[in-house]
C-alpha cells in the first residue's frame, strides 16, 4: 500500500506482482494436496499481469513488487562469483594432479621400473571421481529467453523461474504463430509446474528437464489485450492459454497526485524478510509431508476447517457458478480456479509462517483469504474479457467514428471495412457485428446485390449511410 500510494498507482498492481513473485520463489520445492486422501498435487506457480493504460505506472509498480526478488538475485550472483573463484582454484589443483598422474602413466608405459601401470591407472580413475563440481547460478527470473535456453535454465533450477515481460501480449501472441506450436506446448506444460519435459533439437542435442515449472508476469495495455482477444478467440476456446493468467488485474485508473514522503521502512523490511525466509525454507520443517510413492514433492494439506472451506467453495464453483455462466471464455477461466484457490492458500499460509514463525497445516484463515482473492480476481477477469464480450459495441463505436470522419462512402461493403484493418475492426466477426449494430441503430441500410443469376457475381451486401448520423449538429458545430 505504501509503494502504491507514493507512486501513485492502484495497489492491485503491486499486490498481484508480489503474489506471483512469491509463488515463483516457492515454486516446485513444495506443493499442496487439496484433497485429504487423493494424490492430486498443486504447485503454487502462478501466471498474472496488470492491465492499464501506458500512463498507469505499470512498470514502476512491477519494479516495486519485485524489489525483494531483485535483492535475492543480487545475493545469488555474489554467492555464485565467490563459488566460481573457489572452483577455478580447485580446478587448477585437480588438473595439475591429473596431469602428474597421466605423466606417470606415460613413464610407466615406457619403462616398467617407473611403476605399476594398472595401479596408476586406477589412481587416475579414482582421481577423476574427485573432480570439483562447477557451481550453478541460482536463477529466480528471466526477462527475455528462448524456450531452448529456458529449458537449460530449468534443468539447473528445477524449482522453477519467473518469466517477466513488460508487454505480455507480445509473448502470448508469439505462441499463436505458425511454426511456434512447440513453444506453446512448452508453456502449457510449464503452467502445471509438476511434470518432466524432454526437448530434442538439431545442433543443441537433447535436454531432459526434471521438472518444468514457470511463473509469468507482466503488463498489458487494454487496446492490445482487446486486439489479441479478437484475433485469438477460437484459439482460446481450444486450450485456454489466456485463462491461465489467473492473477490478471484491471483496476480503475488512479489519478495522479503529488506524493513525497519517506518510504515505510518497517513494512519494506518485513516484506524483504518474508522473501528471504521463503527463498531457503525447508518445507518438511515447516509442516509439509515428505515425498512418497504418490507425491514427488514435499506437500502441505489443509487443516480440518480449511478443508471444509475448500469443499464448500468447490461445490459452489462447479455446481452453481460455472453452469450458470453464459460466456464460454469466462467459464473456461473459472475452471482454472481449481488450481488458483489451493495455490493462493499455500502461498498465503507460507507467508504467514515466514512472518510469525507458525508451522503446520494450511489454516482456515489462509483458505478464507484465498477464497476472497478468487472473488476479487473473478471480477477483474470479467472486466478483462468484457473487452471482447460486448456484443459488437466496441466494434460499432469504431465503425461509427470512421463514418463520421468520412472514411467510407455510400455503397461500401464489409470487405472495404475489413481490409483497412482499423482498430477493433480487424476480423470478419468484428466487422459483421459492427454492421449489424449500426443497422439496428439506423445508421446504415443494407442492400443485397449480385448473385441473382449467371454472370451476376457473388451475392453481397452494400451499405448506405444515413446522412443524419454523420452530419455534425448545430449545437456541437
Amino acid at each position: 500500500m505504501d509503494e502504491a500510494d507514493r507512486m501513485p498507482c492502484p495497489p492491485d498492481f503491486v499486490a498481484a506482482g508480489a503474489l506471483v513473485a512469491l509463488g515463483a520463489i516457492i515454486g516446485a520445492r513444495c506443493a499442496i494436496k487439496p484433497k485429504s486422501r487423493d494424490s492430486w498435487l498443486i504447485v503454487p506457480n502462478l501466471w498474472g499481469g496488470i492491465v492499464g493504460l501506458p500512463s498507469a505506472k505499470k512498470s514502476p509498480a512491477i519494479g516495486a513488487a519485485l524489489k525483494p526478488l531483485d535483492r535475492l538475485i543480487a545475493r545469488a550472483m555474489e554467492a555464485y562469483q565467490a563459488d566460481a573463484e573457489a572452483f577455478e582454484a580447485d580446478k587448477t589443483v585437480f588438473e595439475a594432479k591429473r596431469d602428474a598422474i597421466e605423466s606417470r602413466i606415460k613413464a610407466a608405459a615406457k619403462d616398467v621400473k617407473k611403476g605399476d601401470l594398472d595401479s596408476i591407472a586406477r589412481e587416475l580413475q579414482s582421481h577423476r571421481h574427485q573432480a570439483p563440481a562447477e557451481p550453478t547460478l541460482r536463477r529466480y527470473k528471466s526477462n527475455d529467453t528462448t524456450v531452448e535456453k529456458l529449458g537449460e535454465l530449468l534443468r539447473e533450477n528445477p524449482a522453477g523461474l519467473l518469466v517477466l515481460r513488460d508487454e505480455l501480449v507480445g509473448l502470448i501472441a508469439a505462441w499463436d504463430k505458425e511454426g511456434r506450436e512447440g513453444e506453446r506446448a512448452f508453456y502449457l506444460e510449464a503452467w502445471n509446474g509438476n511434470a518432466s519435459f524432454d526437448t530434442d533439437r538439431i545442433g543443441r542435442g537433447s535436454i531432459f528437464i526434471p521438472n518444468l515449472c514457470v511463473s509469468i508476469f507482466g503488463g498489458i495495455q487494454p487496446d492490445k489485450l482487446t486486439g489479441y482477444l479478437e484475433q485469438a478467440a477460437n484459439a482460446l476456446a481450444n486450450d485456454g492459454m489466456l485463462q491461465r493468467f489467473q492473477l490478471l488485474v484491471f483496476p480503475d485508473h488512479r489519478a495522479w497526485e503529488w506524493r513525497d514522503r519517506i518510504p515505510a521502512k518497517d513494512a519494506r523490511d518485513l516484506a524483504f524478510s518474508v522473501f528471504d525466509a521463503l527463498a531457503d525454507f525447508d518445507p518438511v520443517a515447516w509442516g509439509a509431508a515428505s515425498i512418497d510413492d504418490f507425491a514427488k514433492f514435499p506437500h502441505f494439506r489443509f487443516d480440518e476447517a480449511a478443508q471444509e472451506i475448500f469443499i464448500e467453495w468447490s461445490g459452489d464453483l462447479h455446481r452453481s457458478k460455472m453452469p450458470a455462466e453464459d460466456h464460454p471464455i469466462i467459464a473456461q477461466h473459472l475452471a482454472k480456479f481449481d488450481k488458483l484457490f489451493p495455490a493462493l492458500a499455500l502461498i498465503l499460509h507460507l507467508v504467514e509462517c515466514a512472518a510469525t514463525g507458525r508451522r503446520g497445516l494450511v489454516t482456515a484463515e489462509a483458505a478464507l483469504r484465498a477464497a476472497a482473492w478468487c472473488d476479487y480476481l473473478e471480477a477483474h477477469a470479467r472486466r478483462c474479457y468484457g473487452l471482447l464480450v460486448d456484443d459488437g459495441l466496441r466494434a460499432a463505436q469504431a465503425l461509427a467514428d470512421k463514418l463520421r470522419q468520412g472514411k467510407l462512402v455510400d455503397g461500401f461493403t464489409a470487405r472495404d471495412v475489413r481490409r483497412n484493418q482499423w482498430r477493433s475492426l480487424t476480423t470478419d466477426n468484428a466487422v459483421e457485428a459492427a454492421l449489424d449494430w449500426l443497422q439496428d441503430e439506423d445508421w446504415l441500410r443494407a442492400e443485397e446485390v449480385g448473385g441473382t443469376g449467371p454472370g451476376t457475381g457473388r451475392r453481397t451486401y452494400r451499405y448506405s449511410i444515413n446522412p443524419k448520423t454523420v452530419k455534425p449538429s448545430r449545437d456541437h458545430g
